[in-house]
């Protein structure tokens, strides 16, 4: 019987180790576990009442052809201004956020007109933030599942990257462990 492998996750990092085991000379069995509705993780599309596409995820993506010709623009906020305004007790409306995205882009891109469109998420913490020791404590846990000669590998934006380049090829690499070999590009 042949050898199965169990991919936990589809978000783009389980999507792409899925494919490159796929893709092997020889490919085992690939399982892929979601625990979700949809695949792609924190990527997805959405459409507006008005019809108007919104692609949310860690970065905007644009569609091809014709309806990637409009600009999309993403406007992320957070950081110390979002810290102040809960030390404040303010209220968090979508309002708020929605008035501050265009504001700061109007000022940082001098758009004189507002958009045509807006879509406003809260997603609290939600783009990993590595911590003081992250790579320690990465480098400790592989050499755990090393010694202990358990059949994980571990991929994704928690660990080495948050760019969706380096959750695919995060994807890749944990491919490439489980393989022991470079599969088919």
């Amino acid at each position: 019987m042949g050898r199965t492998v169990v991919v936990l996750g589809g978000g783009i990092s389980g999507l792409a180790a899925s494919y490159h085991l796929c893709r092997a000379p020889c490919p085992p069995k690939v399982v892929l576990v979601e625990g979700s509705e949809r695949l792609g993780g924190w990527i997805r599309s959405v459409r507006g009442p008005d019809g108007a596409i919104f692609e949310l995820g860690p970065r905007g993506i644009r569609p091809a052809g014709a309806l990637g010709a409009r600009t999309l623009l993403m406007v992320m906020l957070g950081g110390s201004w979002l810290q102040t305004l809960e030390a404040r007790g303010s209220v968090l409306s979508r309002e708020l956020f929605q008035q501050q995205a265009q504001e700061a882009a109007a000022t940082q891109l001098g758009l004189k007109e507002p958009p045509s469109h807006c879509l406003v998420h809260l997603h609290k913490n939600c783009i990993p933030q590595y911590t003081l020791g992250h790579w320690q404590k990465l480098e400790s846990a592989t050499q755990f599942l090393a010694a202990q000669r358990l059949p994980l590998t571990l991929a994704g934006a928690s660990y080495e990257g948050v760019a969706v380049n380096d959750c695919i090829e995060s994807g890749r690499q944990a491919a490439v462990r489980v393989l022991g070999t470079e599969p088919n590009s």
